[in-house]
């Protein structure tokens, strides 16, 4: 590798002087109607997708500089980018966690404990790209396979010791990971997700599978409370494959009992091959605490110490706006959470439920231009799994606030017990000045976000400020 060549670069708009222009075909459009424009921003050599063998490794000079014609470049560009921007696995531990639900939390979670017991961390996914606490925003969960290989690299330079990383079925598919050397590789679950794109729920559990037939892996980790997970574990059946259970699965080699749930959170003992210890945290939900044993269960397989582990575990925090609580002065608590689909809003409040000594609150919105036939659906979850429903708005968009309301107001049976209040703070406030000791009142559909889209402008908004500031004048 000389040098003098830069970065490689997938977007000819970016290129700079001495980068190399990777062209290959893409979803939207084809990278090699670009090489004049690459060369014009300075690109002196532009790798290009060829689909015939005989091809490879062709040289030619063409304008200002010259092309490599690179055999199937698209699915190789992963290992191509490795070796440009190379990682010491020795150096640099990579967990890949995959799985519909989960993905960022159980990524959260190993990077948190991690830095907890002392080694320096780092996320790849959904919130973002970077050493925990320095996290850049991103858009897709896996970015692109220069993108991944070159961040990994960076991060290596920055001192990172583990790197977690959420891998998507999209990833896998269009080979953004194929040449990344993950350590270990986690299943959290597998439901109805991204149908649209791989058409039906057995490819898509194909494209989770491929991940778990990587050469580098010293350890897959499955979910064996999932049907999909524990097929998995009973095909795969090496050495290398460990289940663990949160619903006591027998064959799980990292496993929990004696939960229980309370106001503060939750607590359940825990055993492993080598030991048995107590898990204390302040997560809410059954599924935050599968995200946590899976999270135990992967670092103890790459040596952590789960004893220490056990010690840290009640330090750890929800991710920001996912089953987030806020407690109050007079012992009720506040849960935001982005649960914006009917089943998303059902395991919300199925979570919160198990936590609630008393009377639950729910208040809820629906997203306008959106899907509207979700709206009756998630007003007959939220009236029939909470004792108290406020409807308001959440992010109208371009339709009316009321509208919305109205197509809501359609799933609810007993329409006189329900609240409606369309301005989003005043309908929090109204339910904040109501709850009771032992009472948990769930805002749903926000989370982390900081805006309020109305007659499609954005105005600053952020419920978590919102309710920590509440809390504070409570008297």
């Amino acid at each position: 590798g000389d040098e003098s060549l830069q970065h490689l670069v997938l977007d000819s708009r970016l290129v700079e002087r001495g980068d190399v222009f990777v062209a290959i075909p893409g979803h939207q459009v084809d990278g090699r109607e670009f090489l004049q424009q690459a060369q014009e921003h300075g690109a002196l050599l532009c790798l290009v997708h060829s689909d015939e063998l005989k091809h490879h490794g062709l040289v030619e000079q063409k304008g200002t500089g010259k092309i490599l014609h690179f055999y199937q470049l698209a699915e190789q560009l992963s290992a191509v980018a490795c070796h440009r921007y190379p990682v010491d696995h020795n150096v640099l531990t990579i967990i890949a966690v995959t799985g519909t639900n989960g993905k960022t939390t159980v990524s959260q979670l190993i990077a948190q404990l991690a830095q907890l017991v002392g080694t320096k961390s780092a996320v790849m996914g959904t919130l973002g790209n970077g050493l925990l606490g320095q996290m850049q925003n991103t858009g897709n969960t896996t970015a692109d396979a220069i993108t991944v290989a070159r961040q990994l690299h960076e991060l290596q330079q920055q001192g990172a010791n583990l790197c977690v990383m959420e891998v998507s079925s999209h990833a896998l598919i269009q080979h953004r990971v194929a040449a990344i050397p993950f350590s270990s590789a986690i299943m959290t679950n597998l439901s109805r997700d991204h149908l649209d794109y791989h058409g039906d729920m057995a490819s898509y559990a194909a494209a989770k599978k491929h991940l778990f037939q990587f050469d580098s892996l010293s350890h897959r980790v499955l979910n064996l409370d999932d049907d999909t997970a524990n097929q998995w574990f009973v095909e795969m059946g090496s050495d290398k494959t460990v289940g663990f259970s949160v619903e006591h699965q027998h064959k799980a080699q990292f496993a929990t009992s004696n939960e229980q749930f309370h106001p503060q959170g939750m607590t359940a003992d825990i055993l492993w091959p080598q030991g048995h210890g107590k898990i204390e945290s302040s997560l809410l939900g059954h599924f935050n605490l599968s995200n946590l044993v899976a999270a135990i269960t992967v670092m103890a397989l790459e040596g952590f110490d789960v004893h220490q582990l056990l010690t840290k575990v009640p330090e750890l925090e929800a991710v920001a706006g996912r089953m987030e609580c806020y407690h109050t002065k007079n012992n009720a608590s506040v849960v935001v959470d982005y649960a914006h689909t009917p089943d998303a809003l059902a395991k919300a409040l199925d979570a919160v439920r198990l936590h609630c000594d008393n009377k639950l609150w729910c208040v809820f919105g629906c997203g306008g231009d959106r899907d509207s036939g979700k709206r009756a659906l998630m007003a007959t979850t939220a009236e029939q799994k909470s004792d108290n429903v406020v409807i308001t708005s959440d992010n109208p968009r371009t339709e009316s606030p009321e509208k919305i309301i109205a197509d809501i107001l359609a799933g609810i049976k007993q329409p006189q017990a329900i609240a409606v209040e369309a301005d989003r703070i005043a309908a929090i406030k109204r339910s904040f000045a109501q709850i009771q000791s032992g009472d948990v009142l769930l805002l749903a559909g926000k989370g982390h976000e900081t805006y309020q889209e109305i007659n499609g402008v954005k105005h600053q908004y952020d419920e978590r400020a919102l309710v920590a500031e509440l809390v504070r004048a409570q008297t």
